[in-house]
């Protein structure tokens, strides 16, 4: 029994409910309300944190392998635009289905980690030094993030449509 890893555990699978609770019973119409990130709808939001995941996913294993240095040609606002491009013709079904797979990798990945891997160090495509734990905890803030921006819309899309026209 690891505590770190057990309050990781934990800490991914209450993000994950509160983001599965708010995207329940999602339609076309409100999966494609705009949200605070510029170009992109809450299904937008999906494909991100989809990508995203896998992207910590890499930058775990890099950290544990000693791959500790940024690489400078990387920007992150690119990267994430290409990522969610590249899934703009996929179903909200297929990225929830990718999300759920993302998250079981993710799991899968937090099981394999030793206790002498969790204080391994190095740098974050966005722009910060991270350890192995404190990717694991980016995960789940940054789903937390997003989901606020996710309910921001579709309370933002509610009020729209109870105003009179």
């Amino acid at each position: 029994m690891d505590p770190r890893r057990d309050k990781l555990r934990a800490r991914l699978e209450a993000a994950r409910q509160d983001l599965l609770l708010a995207l329940a019973d999602l339609d076309q119409t409100q999966a494609g309300l705009s949200t605070t990130n510029p170009g992109w709808v809450v299904r937008d939001l999906v494909a991100h944190l989809a990508a995203a995941e896998r992207g910590h996913q890499q930058v775990i294993e890099a950290l544990m392998a000693g791959e500790v240095a940024p690489d400078p040609a990387f920007e992150l606002d690119v990267f994430n635009e290409q990522e969610v491009a590249a899934r703009r013709g996929r179903s909200l079904a297929e990225l929830l289905d990718e999300l759920d797979t993302a998250r079981r990798a993710t799991l899968a990945l937090l099981d394999a980690v030793g206790t002498e891997n969790w204080d391994l160090a190095g740098w974050h495509p966005g722009g910060f030094d991270t350890t192995v734990e404190g990717c694991f905890r980016v995960i789940a803030i940054h789903e937390k993030r997003h989901l606020k921006e996710i309910r921001a819309a579709l309370a933002a899309g509610r009020s729209d449509r109870e105003s009179p026209a």
